[in-house]
């Protein structure tokens, strides 16, 4: 058989033979990116992927180096929790740490209140701490420890409500 005169049939085959071979390459790479960039956690509709995972928990570590990846999961997960909660309240901000920041500004911290009695026992019972500053000096100070306390306190049990109210499955794997 010459070039000149090839069998229809042959350049038919042929031709569907390469294509079968291309389709079965992209399946395989896809296959590939698949294994490469596997979801290792689902927070209701959204999923935190292995590149993104890695590339935060590197960025956690450089800051906490002692943090675990079960401990960086978690705080993803609660991240894409108060995320969700503040676009649902119409909130925007220039990055997601500032939107996590004025959610919990708005929703959390703007309800706490430090009564001055309770802002005096403090001062009161932690005199030395303030190194014979008196209580004028150091009420600014006192005021911000106590409201973060009361703060992360509320945040910590308003993060549990959200993690019951929603469903997420952690696939993390060493």
């Amino acid at each position: 058989m010459s070039i000149n005169k090839l069998d229809p049939s042959f350049i038919f085959k042929f031709v569907l033979i390469c294509l079968l071979l291309l389709l079965q390459s992209e399946s395989l790479s896809l296959c590939y990116a698949e294994l490469i960039d596997r979801v290792v956690a689902y927070v209701d509709d959204k999923a935190i992927t292995c590149s993104e995972f890695m590339e935060r928990y590197s960025k956690m570590k450089e800051v906490v180096p002692a943090l675990t990846k079960e401990e960086a999961i978690n705080s993803m997960v609660n991240t894409l929790l108060l995320l969700d909660q503040a676009r649902k309240m119409k909130l925007e901000a220039a990055s997601d740490d500032d939107l996590v920041r004025e959610y919990v500004d708005i929703k959390i911290k703007s309800r706490i209140f430090i009564k001055e009695e309770v802002l005096m026992e403090y001062y009161n019972k932690n005199k030395e701490e303030f190194r014979g500053k008196d209580y004028i000096a150091v009420r600014e100070e006192i005021e911000n420890y106590l409201t973060e306390l009361a703060t992360n306190k509320k945040l910590k049990e308003h993060i549990e409500e959200l993690r019951h109210q929603s469903n997420i499955e952690i696939q993390l794997r060493d």
